[in-house]
């Protein structure tokens, strides 16, 4: 009895120890309320950005080389020098061009010399050469006229009376062709056409001719006949029965083997008399015009010519000395020595040895994705922000975007350039920075823009929502009007029942 009397004892004890601790968690629960997340409702810009890396880049760059190739004379610069507009930086060695110069001088001298003694007038033996030049030009003529003909009509028979050939017009005939020979020498073209027949010739056959001609002939088969009256020849076989056949034999014959050969060789022949014709003549107006000049007195027209060969040759000197001009390389602007990949005594190509970057104006290079290309375009501003001076944003202007795109690891990219407002003068060629291009922005709205963080926007299935804190200490929920989502972490909205001030509790 009295063990259980103690029992009962422990056993209210715990119970008693363990309402306590319950009791005592909920009194710690109830005073460890969550702590409020607020913000409050201002104006200012909200901005959709796209973001990239970029480069800067100088806008003018030259990478310099050698017109013709050459042996290093001098280097007149080195790397990192500034130098300026026409400067001269390398040459090249220039001997040669200097005896180029001097015959380039004395050809000069001569066109001047030879206008003088146009001037002056021809002597009796030079009158006497151009007229002998004159003849024997024409008489040239006429005999390439005559030779070029002949070759020309030679080709022509050659292709009409090559391999020509009776062709049954029955794919089942089987007598044997007659035999077609001689050259033909009319100018039509065309088929003969001949029906044989029975007849009491020699032969036993008869044939009519028609096509290109029209006649009645007997067929012989121990020796050929004449085929018309045009140079040709047929012989039938005398074995074969030939009664009631039909052969057409074309003129010429496109079939033959030798047709192809046989059109080249006559289309060759005309357009060798063409050129050998022309040239004839050519070398009579070229004698004819010599003769003009050398037998008439000084005209207007020869001094003219003269004056030309002189202009000529002062042309041929002037472009020796561009070339000389060209054997040193000169600066097209002002700026910096980037690189120099020569020494005296090498010889160069016409690769680039000298590399000079501008240092007046700077643009910023940037790759675009294809996923933002479309947000976008020429004119759009935005922040740079420079690894060298991280800590100001520079504005900027979108002048250019690449029409195609450059593939880089499978991902199309658009090559943008961007204009800076102002270079700062530390800026240099290389430099990395971040661009910030805003494609969306409140900026140009007339009032300033009512804006939240964008933690605090609830998106509802009827649109947007916000909570907020009222003077009283209560709660209230607000439907608003979303303008733009940034991603600068706010979100533009219009001013509905939300004031500048307002208290925020985010959700």
């Amino acid at each position: 009895m009295k063990r259980l009397i103690m029992h009962r004892w422990l056993y209210i004890t715990i119970a008693l120890v363990a309402i306590g601790f319950v009791v005592s968690l909920a009194i710690r629960a109830g005073n460890n309320k969550p702590e409020l997340i607020t913000a409050t409702v201002d104006t200012g810009v909200v901005e959709q950005l796209v973001s990239v890396s970029g480069v800067a880049k100088a806008n003018q760059t030259a990478e310099l080389a050698f017109p013709t190739g050459g042996i290093v004379d001098a280097v007149l610069v080195g790397e990192g020098d500034e130098v300026a507009a026409g400067q001269p930086l390398i040459s090249l060695d220039a001997r040669t061009l200097q005896a180029d110069r001097q015959d380039a001088a004395a050809a000069l001298a001569r066109a001047i010399a030879t206008r003088n003694e146009l001037i002056a007038g021809p002597s009796d033996t030079a009158r006497i050469a151009t007229s002998e030049q004159v003849r024997l030009a024409e008489e040239k003529v006429t005999t390439t006229e005559n030779t070029q003909a002949r070759l020309i009509e030679n080709a022509y028979r050659a292709l009409l009376s090559g391999n020509l050939e009776a062709i049954s017009t029955d794919p089942k005939e089987n007598a044997v062709a007659p035999t077609v020979t001689g050259t033909y020498t009319c100018d039509s073209e065309g088929v003969y056409t001949l029906r044989v027949f029975s007849s009491a010739s020699a032969s036993g056959y008869s044939y009519n001719l028609s096509g290109l001609e029209f006649d009645t002939s007997s067929a012989f088969t121990e020796q050929s006949a004449p085929l018309g009256t045009c140079g040709l020849r047929i012989q039938f076989d005398a074995t074969s029965n030939y009664t009631n056949s039909v052969w057409e034999i074309a003129i010429p014959n496109i079939a033959g083997a030798s047709y192809t050969t046989n059109k080249n060789a006559y289309e060759l022949a005309k357009t060798n008399a063409l050129s050998a014709l022309a040239l004839a003549k050519q070398d009579l107006v070229v004698a004819k015009a010599t003769e003009s000049n050398t037998n008439a007195p000084a005209r207007q027209e020869a001094i003219a010519r003269a004056n030309a060969d002189v202009t000529a040759a002062q042309a041929r000197l002037a472009r020796v000395d561009a070339t000389l001009t060209d054997r040193t390389l000169t600066a097209p602007f002002a700026g910096i020595v980037s690189q120099l990949n020569i020494l005296p005594g090498e010889t160069v190509g016409v690769t680039p040895v000298v590399t000079i970057v501008g240092d007046s104006h700077f643009e910023i290079t940037a790759r675009i994705p294809e996923i933002d290309v479309a947000s976008v375009a020429v004119g759009q501003k935005a922040h740079i922000r420079f690894d060298a001076f991280p800590s100001k944003d520079f504005p900027a202007t979108i002048s250019r975007i690449a029409i195609e795109a450059t593939e880089i690891d499978g991902v199309g990219y658009y090559e943008t350039t961007l204009l800076l407002d102002n270079d700062p003068d530390w800026l240099r060629n290389g430099l990395n920075a971040d661009v910030d291009i805003i494609v969306a922005s409140t900026e140009t709205d007339e009032t300033n823009t009512l804006r939240i963080p964008k933690r605090f926007l609830i998106e509802t299935a009827d649109g947007y929502q916000v909570r907020t804190k009222q003077p009283d200490g209560s709660f209230a929920t607000t439907t608003v009007d979303v303008r733009l989502i940034g991603n600068d972490g706010y979100v533009a909205i219009t001013k509905g029942d939300m004031q500048t001030g307002d208290t925020l509790v985010a959700p």
